[in-house]
């Protein structure tokens, strides 16, 4: 009995090791191939940020969440990090997203939370690896559509930018 004990106290971490390699390996492809090898791989377990693969490039990807269905893969500048660990805060605390991004939009407009000109995000998302469309996000704080000269209206096939004209202004660009 002990020694079947044994064997699973050393076989969990190793299999928890492998969970997160393979995350790790499957965050960096919702990015672009040069930046995939030097990019940080993170998790967020309950509002925290785990790191699973330290890089060296100043991009960071937030791995999927396996608890989850489908696939979520979320690639940023650490321009952004600050914003990513308090979008998972306030998600852990409760609110749901939309509430979140208006909380965030608040905190953006009230120099609470540092917030980059400009920045690029990668994301991946879709109920598998292997159906995920790719999005790239391009934050233009109180950018609208007049002043870049893009539609303001939701569209999943063109570009189209969302918030407009606050802090959190950002241009959405669909995969295929």
């Amino acid at each position: 009995m002990l020694q079947r004990y044994l064997i699973i106290l050393v076989l969990l971490p190793m299999a928890a090791m492998a969970d997160d390699a393979m995350l790790a390996e499957q965050a960096v492809l919702a990015l672009p191939d040069s930046l995939r090898t030097g990019a940080t791989v993170v998790r967020f377990v309950d509002g925290r940020q785990i790191v699973l693969k330290r890089g060296n490039n100043g991009i960071f990807c937030r791995a999927d969440d396996p608890e989850r269905p489908g696939i979520d893969i979320w690639c940023y500048h650490e321009s952004h990090d600050a914003y990513a660990r308090r979008w998972f805060e306030l998600a852990a605390g409760g609110m749901a997203g939309d509430e979140v991004n208006e909380q965030i939009v608040q905190e953006i407009e009230a120099e609470k939370l540092a917030w980059p000109p400009l920045a690029v995000n990668y994301n991946l998302r879709g109920p598998s690896i292997d159906t995920a469309l790719p999005l790239t996000v391009i934050y233009m704080p109180y950018a609208t559509g007049d002043s870049i000269g893009i539609t303001e209206e939701r569209h999943f096939d063109r570009p189209w930018l969302m918030y407009p004209g606050t802090a959190f202004a950002h241009v959405m660009i669909p995969g295929q």
